[in-house]
């Protein structure tokens, strides 16, 4: 894949994770789909290139 695919994949995967985690129907299905969110969105800004801003708050180390 190249950069902008893969970029557009985590971004479409972060999305998706997201909408699936604030509609869950549980505490411990909502956890997971958050997480793999962030891992998404973490991913997206790898993609990036070099931290030239801070990151987000909602990324999870």
């Amino acid at each position: 894949m190249m950069k902008e695919e893969d970029t557009a994949y985590h971004s479409e995967r972060a999305l998706r994770e997201l909408h699936l985690g604030l509609t869950a129907p549980s505490i411990s299905v909502a956890r997971s789909h958050l997480q793999l969110s962030s891992l998404h969105m973490k991913k997206v800004f790898e993609l990036g290139g070099p931290a030239r801003r801070p990151r987000p708050l909602w990324i999870i180390d």
